[in-house]
């Protein structure tokens, strides 16, 4: 190769560095430098439709099987949900035009502390208790502190803050203001928090109770199965009356039952 070519090529060796560092950051989302300054705390187990993961302002499209960190904002446009699971095994379901943030995440499986703190600013989401102690937990949205104690629950934010917090398992003490607290333990029943941080007593399901919003909106994952959460907890009915939980049951191959048609027929379960 000619001393002339050579020299073209090293002119042109910045301009080729530049661009694919560009090219990286806008196609793989944030530069390598921040997934190693900042801790990876989880990873998404489920993405459907357009999720978003953002840090300082650099947006990247989240997909399945992808870490989250420390500090992230994920954000689901309509339609789109996501499921994530730390890595002390809690777990968390986004529902559609949702944003949390993850806020800060400390464990330790050999320490007796930790801390985890999640900021729910908008939108649906399901919350599942890890190893993590149950001091360690802070949840937040706009009008509430959540703590939580060994427990499952759905959340609800609307664009003002106004939040509900539907109740699977355990117990929740919520928090609107400094002696503003409740514990929720009745599962099945929806606690509200006002934008005024007036905590309700737990209540039934009706459609004046998040002004007019369809029960599916508020609580898309009532009496579906997800990948953190293989069970069908509770209907859409049972909010309404305050019926039993509605669970999944595993299908039994015909040929185990076969014979037992009358068996069957007379059985009838009691949920």
């Amino acid at each position: 190769m000619s001393t002339h070519c050579v020299l073209r090529l090293l002119l042109r060796a910045p301009t080729v560095l530049i661009i694919v560092t560009l090219l990286n950051t806008a196609v793989f989302g944030l530069p390598r430098a921040f997934a190693a300054e900042v801790p990876e705390i989880g990873k998404a187990v489920m993405i459907k439709n357009k999720v978003t993961a953002e840090a300082d302002e650099k947006p990247r499209s989240l997909v399945r099987g992808e870490s989250v960190h420390q500090n992230e904002i994920v954000i689901t446009e309509k339609s789109a949900s996501a499921e994530i699971e730390l890595r002390d095994n809690t777990k968390l379901a986004v529902g559609p035009s949702a944003r949390i943030v993850l806020d800060k995440f400390v464990y330790d499986a050999g320490a007796e502390r930790g801390s985890i703190a999640i900021n729910m600013t908008k939108g649906a989401f399901r919350f599942i208790t890890g190893a993590s102690p149950k001091a360690a937990y802070e949840i937040k949205t706009p009008t509430v502190v959540l703590a939580v104690r060994g427990t499952v629950f759905d959340v609800y934010v609307d664009d003002e803050g106004e939040t509900v917090v539907l109740l699977h398992e355990g117990e929740v003490d919520m928090c609107a203001a400094p002696g503003s607290c409740r514990r929720h333990n009745k599962v099945g029943h929806i606690v509200r928090v006002g934008v005024d941080r007036i905590i309700t007593e737990p209540l039934l399901w009706t459609g004046s109770l998040m002004k007019g919003l369809a029960i599916g909106t508020v609580f898309p994952f009532v009496g579906k199965k997800l990948v953190i959460d293989p069970v069908r907890r509770l209907s859409q009915g049972s909010l309404r009356t305050g019926g039993p939980v509605v669970r999944s049951i595993a299908k039994t191959p015909a040929r185990a039952v076969r014979g037992v048609g009358r068996t069957l027929r007379k059985f009838r379960p009691r949920w």
